[in-house]
């Protein structure tokens, strides 16, 4: 149903591949995402950094961004899940550099932050944004709903 495939490429924060597979699969089941694909790259500040300008353009670091290699039409499309019924093939690229610095400012947990950021990026593959105020808030709202399966409550609350 679900293929999951980590790369560990970071060396700052201690990972539990479990909890990585537990939170993907968590959050695409919330979606309701018939099947997936999902690479995921952790690394640090200057890797994102370069990935982020290379493909983006964008010169700095930043906490995870989303490449959606593949996917098929939505079989709906509400604010409830816009992953229902989809398939999807893609990958997330994390710095656990920013989690741990983010974390620190949150003053909770950088696996907690390291969660939030797995809950965003493939939110992002299932088809939400947050480009404008509107899109923001329905991900903002999307979130707080998956990472209740954790007892989080994100920080911008």
């Amino acid at each position: 149903m679900y293929e999951i495939h980590l790369t560990n490429n970071q060396q700052l924060l201690r990972i539990d591949q479990q909890v990585i597979t537990e939170v993907v699969t968590g959050t695409l089941k919330a979606e309701a995402v018939a099947s997936a694909e999902i690479v995921i790259a952790l690394v640090d500040d200057e890797t994102i950094h370069s990935v982020n300008r290379e493909y983006l353009q964008h010169d700095f670091p930043t906490d995870v961004i989303s490449f959606l290699y593949d996917s098929n039409e939505p079989t709906t499309h509400d604010d409830t899940s816009r992953g229902a019924g989809l398939w999807i093939d893609g990958e997330l690229v994390i710095s656990t550099e920013t989690a741990i610095r983010e974390a620190r400012n949150y003053e909770w947990n950088p696996l907690d932050e390291l969660r939030l950021y797995l809950v965003h990026g493939l939110l992002h593959l299932c088809g939400y944004d947050d480009q404008s105020d509107s899109d923001l808030t329905l991900m903002r709202s999307r979130e707080r709903d998956v990472l209740t399966q954790w007892n989080l409550s994100p920080h911008y609350q």
